[in-house]
């Protein structure tokens, strides 16, 4: 029977669960070294800070210790060239002096300030440096894969040498591949469910949160990726598991059919109607789907009777 009632339109579209951008890092060295320590493994749980490797420091302490001296010996020679200017200004006053000399002192002066100023950037390099031998983890999540093993030299030159990869699990949306046909029905905001194979029965929930402005084109199939935003605890899922996604609209009123009524030709979408014990074939506009009905848009009108099973005709 063809009725007017309200229903929520649903979309049902194949989906993945993938990791947001940035809840995948490749962690990697700032400086060249020796990997004296990796304390982490593979599948080890980590915090934000927390220590993933070391470098053996013995050269870069070196190398701050020569820059600290260098420091300390050109500070004596700015305090050495200051004096020269104060003692020489003096002079210039009881025409000890000429004021060219005054003028060199202050050249001296002013040159031993930036050779200065140079040596304590050096030294703020190299203190960089050592810190850069300590690696700690910038997200909270887990060890996926550990890349370089202790001994191993690695030299960070035009790329920072990869160490190992965290992922934050918890950090994960869903993302369904909808056809052309039905992502006009559906809207940023939608509500939706959706299931995975790991665990049958279980619905989880969430909202689309966005639509991909242009088409996925797979073997002639154009698909549109809807990602949708999780709500509730999503610790069981896992990055890449396979989803069936049900995406539901906003409830409206609209004239619907049972979905097994509908039958499909070249030309479009056609019913048979039952009228004064007779079934004719009549086309027919179809428009969103809830579970088992489907909007009609045209052809029908309330109270007609329409064929589920034993159809006239096999297509």
């Amino acid at each position: 029977m063809v009725a007017e009632r309200d229903f929520t339109p649903r979309v049902v579209a194949q989906g993945s669960i993938r990791l947001l951008a940035g809840a995948r890092i490749v962690v990697g060295a700032q400086t060249s070294g020796v990997v004296a320590s990796l304390p982490v493994t593979e599948g080890t749980r980590v915090r934000r800070g927390t220590v993933l490797a070391r470098l053996d420091t013995a050269e870069l302490a070196a190398k701050l210790a020569s820059a600290e001296a260098r420091v300390a010996e050109l500070a004596a020679a700015e305090a050495q060239a200051a004096a020269d200017l104060e003692r020489t200004s003096a002079l210039a006053r009881a025409n000890g002096a000429t004021l060219a000399d005054v003028a060199n002192a202050r050249t001296a002066l002013a040159t031993a300030r930036a050779r200065l100023a140079g040596a304590r950037a050096d030294r703020d390099l190299a203190g960089i440096d050592l810190g850069y031998a300590t690696i700690r983890s910038p997200i909270d999540g887990v060890v996926a894969s550990v890349t370089t093993h202790e001994g191993e030299t690695v030299a960070a030159s035009f790329a920072a040498p990869a160490f190992m990869t965290l992922v934050a699990p918890a950090r994960i949306e869903c993302v369904a591949l909808v056809d052309e046909t039905d992502i006009a029905r559906v809207r940023a905001g939608d509500s939706a469910t959706f299931t995975v194979d790991a665990y049958p029965g279980r619905e989880f929930s969430g909202v689309v949160s966005r639509i991909a402005p242009d088409a996925s084109i797979v073997g002639g199939v154009v698909d549109y990726e809807v990602t949708v935003a999780l709500r509730g605890p999503v610790a069981d899922l896992k990055p890449q598991m396979t989803a069936t996604v049900s995406l539901r609209g906003a409830a409206r009123r609209g004239l619907v059919v049972p979905t097994p009524a509908l039958r499909q030709a070249p030309a479009g979408a056609y019913v048979w109607r039952r009228r004064s014990g007779r079934a004719e074939r009549v086309p027919v506009r179809t428009g969103a789907r809830q579970q088992d009905l489907t909007e009609i848009l045209g052809g029908l009108a309330p109270g007609d009777t329409v064929l589920t099973a034993g159809f006239p005709d096999p297509t």
